[in-house]
């Protein structure tokens, strides 16, 4: 990997850790911290095999997705308990109109109707969710980068320079899993990138700092050789 590709990489985990920390999560800042950790490990020192970093990282990414999972069903369950008096009261009060003007809903609807501040047009409403759940789907990506890192790594080291550079010459090289992986890289980065714009509009700098570190990162590992 060029000195260029190994600094970019230490670079973007930087904010990642940076924006778990803002976000007091235990699990968010042990799991960015093992990233920070592994990329170092893997640009400069090599003290470990690429493999234990593959499945280190597999692991946070697992950790992280049931930690959500449990998270969003929790709020789901949260809201849908808060919905039912909403509903009553809305139903209490659709019949109350109906009894009192059968002939005029205007009132009504244009109650319901009325736009409020969440119903504003923006690329991802809940910014927060959406942003967790694209960087939980980045550490099985990057698992899968490490682990082809250290396999290009041993055979340009088996094969030779030049045999190494025919090797990486392309982040596609025709098998199906590398395709999946390269497509999975640009629409996770892409829509981080998204995050990271929405959420410096919304002043938010510890998420708009560890999406755009993401997926710089991401975009590195797989197209910067």
């Amino acid at each position: 990997m060029s000195p260029i590709a190994s600094i970019l990489m230490v670079a973007a985990a930087v904010p990642c850790v940076i924006g778990s920390i803002t976000s007091r999560s235990r699990l968010s800042i042990t799991a960015s911290t093992v990233m920070l950790l592994a990329m170092v490990d893997l640009a400069f020192v090599s003290l470990l095999p690429p493999v234990l970093w593959s499945g280190l990282l597999l692991l946070a990414g697992l950790c992280l997705a049931m930690r959500l999972g449990s998270i969003l069903k929790a709020r789901a369950e949260e809201q849908a308990m808060a919905a039912l008096p909403e509903k009553v009261l809305l139903s209490t009060n659709a019949a109350h109109s109906l009894t009192d003007s059968p002939m005029d809903g205007s009132s009504e609807s244009s109650s319901l109707e009325r736009p409020t501040e969440w119903q504003k047009a923006r690329p991802f409403p809940r910014l927060g969710r959406t942003s967790a759940i694209l960087s939980t789907a980045a550490y099985p990506i990057m698992a899968w980068q490490v682990l082809n890192h250290g396999a290009h790594h041993a055979a340009g080291s088996a094969a030779g320079a030049h045999s190494a550079h025919q090797h990486h010459g392309s982040a596609f090289d025709g098998s199906f899993v590398s395709g999946v992986i390269t497509l999975s890289v640009i629409g996770v980065s892409l829509l981080l990138i998204l995050c990271a714009v929405q959420a410096l509009a919304r002043k938010r700098p510890g998420l708009m700092l560890e999406s755009l570190g993401m997926a710089t990162m991401l975009t590195v590992m797989q197209f910067m050789h």
